[in-house]
């Protein structure tokens, strides 16, 4: 099983623990294990983060998730990933209930390999589970979704381009 935490609501050694954020957790003095092919990528963040404020949360959030999915979680396996992370902790800086890139990763996991990936705030062998925000499993399924129609859409036109090149190739070859 995996959970996701906050580096200040985590203060466990139950479980082994990985810094997920993008600075490792050096903020936090952090000194743990790292799996920085979750951390987001600096360009979509400084966008969102400059945003706060600026735009309504709802639309800069769900930005954030589309950028997320598409520049970070569309190119990992999320078998590999829960693998290489199982009977962990994900750990990154923002409060338990508050949006935050491990809330998307838990929602992928979840999405994809049928998991549960709860949210745990722990003080020694004092664990207790903490509801996360719903609405990001919920953008992020909407952004699969419309990512697996466009992919599909484009292997048919893909289908339908080769099978009619062959179509034209046959002319071709039986005009000469």
């Amino acid at each position: 099983m995996i959970y996701t935490s906050s580096y200040e609501n985590w203060k466990s050694n139950k479980y082994k623990t990985y810094s997920i954020s993008g600075d490792r957790g050096k903020k936090a003095n952090y000194k743990g294990d790292c799996y920085s092919k979750l951390a987001p990528k600096k360009n979509f963040w400084k966008i969102w983060h400059d945003n706060i404020g600026i735009i309504s949360d709802d639309e800069n959030n769900q930005f954030y998730i589309e950028e997320y999915w598409k520049q970070v979680l569309s190119k990992l396996n999320p078998e590999e990933v829960f693998r290489d992370l199982d009977s962990s902790v994900l750990l990154c800086y923002e409060p338990n209930t508050e949006f935050c890139h491990r809330h998307i990763v838990s929602a992928w996991l979840e999405i994809s390999l049928g998991i549960k990936v709860p949210e745990k705030k722990a003080n020694g062998y004092q664990i207790e589970e903490i509801n996360r925000p719903k609405y990001i499993k919920k953008y992020l399924e909407k952004i699969i979704q419309s990512n697996k129609d466009i992919k599909e859409i484009n292997l048919l036109k893909e289908l339908y381009v080769s099978k009619n090149e062959r179509k034209i190739k046959k002319l071709y070859i039986s005009k000469y």
